[in-house]
């Protein structure tokens, strides 16, 4: 029997959003394993700072100020990663807007935008631009496949009041993931998705501030409290490594049951 293996060493992943909450977890936690790994953000400072401290762990890290929402910024953070470590790997799909609930009979156009930009939009041409470099390095076999890991949500599967766009925008990557999946296995790269629930970060501290939203919040949680941001980072490395290498098209919800409550 071959045991399965988690090592990353030698693979190159950009993780956009990453130089806090989750996306900060998954580099820490690629990085452990062996990867190379891009930080992006929208600030280049703020990336500096991560790489830097990615670096006092032994962590050899790139930091690359990145708005996924244009085009330049997403040409430039491949082409520097690719002038940087010389190919790409892994891609985590990371950054977007978090769940700001507002009913759809408020809903402006604006708001609307914004959240199909960043989270869709930003999302399906990133991929787009790592596929191409993929493909243009060449297929490597079928034991070492590249990979794109997109983050979806538990709004995405769950109906919550308030989430019409979010919601819409992350059940629409699982299913772009899929598509992808199929699209893309002809080049060697495998394709999945993974739907958090409530995560403890900067996103969710207002809501952890009031005990009577902590309180209602938990109730929805089949194990009674809210994930770590490490939590959901294991579970992408794992997509990201030979142990996966048999798995493309998911959608693995990481949200403690939430969506079967």
């Amino acid at each position: 029997m071959q045991i399965p293996s988690y090592d990353l060493t030698g693979k190159v992943a950009i993780i956009t959003g990453s130089t806090r909450g989750i996306g900060r977890a998954i580099a820490v936690t690629m990085g452990k394993l062996g990867a190379k790994v891009v930080i992006t953000g929208r600030k280049q400072p703020a990336c500096d700072q991560a790489v830097e401290e990615l670096a006092a762990d032994g962590i050899e890290a790139l930091g690359v100020a990145c708005e996924v929402t244009k085009a330049e910024d997403r040409e430039t953070l491949i082409a520097k990663t690719v002038e940087k470590f010389g190919r790409v790997d892994i891609l985590v799909n990371n950054a977007g807007l978090g769940g700001q609930p507002k009913k759809m009979i408020d809903m402006d156009e604006q708001y609307f935008d914004n959240y199909i930009d960043a989270d869709l939009k930003g999302l399906y041409f990133m991929s787009q631009l790592a596929a191409r470099q993929m493909k243009e390095q060449g297929r490597e076999g079928a034991e070492n496949p590249y990979r794109i890991i997109n983050l979806a949500s538990a709004a995405g599967i769950k109906a919550p009041i308030g989430d019409t766009v979010y919601g819409s925008c992350k059940a629409a990557v699982a299913h772009l993931t899929r598509i992808m999946a199929n699209e893309l296995a002809r080049f060697g790269i495998l394709c999945n998705s993974v739907a958090p629930g409530y995560v403890l970060t900067d996103m969710t501290k207002d809501v952890m501030a009031d005990e009577k939203n902590v309180a209602a919040v938990t109730r929805m949680i089949s194990v009674r409290r809210y994930a770590q941001p490490e939590e959901i980072a294991s579970v992408i490395a794992f997509l990201a490594s030979p142990a996966a290498g048999y798995v493309t098209g998911v959608l693995i919800p990481v949200d403690g049951g939430m969506t079967i409550n």
